[in-house]
């Protein structure tokens, strides 16, 4: 019975993460429940690579707990990512490859979200689906008026 509680615990863990990811902004209670099951737990070991610069970007990751060092070549270190932000997430919309590595700089626990689950519940779950993808809209929107004005 411990090990249920325990993931009772973790799950709630997890929905107050993603209620402060602005990718998910807009989602009632019941919809953060639904986003959780469609992404995949795994735990990543400090030193271990999640991914590498070119790979195929076949989805994206919200750090749950741990530190990912993104790493980009010829350019370095730009980033070091904590609880709560997301990596990867072109690859949820598109599969391009990888801009940048992703190094495990301490003990992570991460949420998986594949690049085809976007396009499900788009269909299943339509709500959800342009909620998630009018973020991401506003996001790569706010990113592009930055690069825009030099900052």
């Amino acid at each position: 019975m411990g090990s249920i509680n325990g993931r009772l615990i973790a799950r709630a863990k997890a929905v107050k993460i993603l209620k402060k990811i602005p990718l998910f902004q807009g989602l009632i209670e019941a919809e953060y429940h639904t986003v959780l099951a469609m992404s995949r737990s795994i735990i990543i070991n400090k030193g271990d690579t999640l991914f590498r610069q070119g790979d195929d970007g076949d989805g994206m990751f919200v750090l749950l707990s741990g530190e990912v060092e993104i790493i980009i070549e010829d350019i370095g270190s730009i980033h070091v990512m904590q609880a709560g932000e997301v990596v990867g997430e072109i690859g949820l919309i598109k599969r391009v490859p990888r801009t940048a590595s992703a190094i495990i700089i301490a003990d992570c626990v991460l949420l998986r979200f594949r690049s085809g689950i976007l396009h499900e519940v788009v269909k299943k779950q339509p709500r959800i689906g342009y909620i998630i993808m009018r973020n991401v809209a506003r996001i790569l929107a706010d990113r592009l008026s930055q690069s825009n004005s030099g900052k």
